[in-house]
């Protein structure tokens, strides 16, 4: 991950972002960041569903220049879901340990 990324954004920030079938700005909290084969993936939980049992989960792609993509090529989201199952497997190992 570049470091001038790095400064831009981190782990539990929260950004607004805009919906393209809404105007109106929707606040997500980054809960991960990682990297897939030199691209970063943002991993966006909706702040307003955190307290609750089950939320949404948004994976958008960052394209530098504050830019975040959507994920529509389907190998690609198949292999950022499969990264991100890894890395909540691993997580919760960790908290059993």
């Amino acid at each position: 991950m570049s470091e001038e990324m790095m400064d831009e954004f981190e782990v539990g920030d929260v950004i607004a972002l805009t919906e393209e079938d809404d105007d109106a700005a929707r606040d997500f909290r980054i809960m991960y960041i990682f990297e897939i084969e030199d691209r970063t993936y943002f991993v966006l939980v909706p702040v307003d569903q955190e307290e609750e049992e089950e939320y949404e989960v948004h994976f958008l792609r960052y394209e530098g220049a504050d830019m975040l993509q959507p994920i529509e090529d389907d190998a690609e989201w198949e292999q950022v879901e499969a990264a991100f199952e890894t890395l909540i497997s691993d997580l919760e190992k960790d908290d059993t340990l």
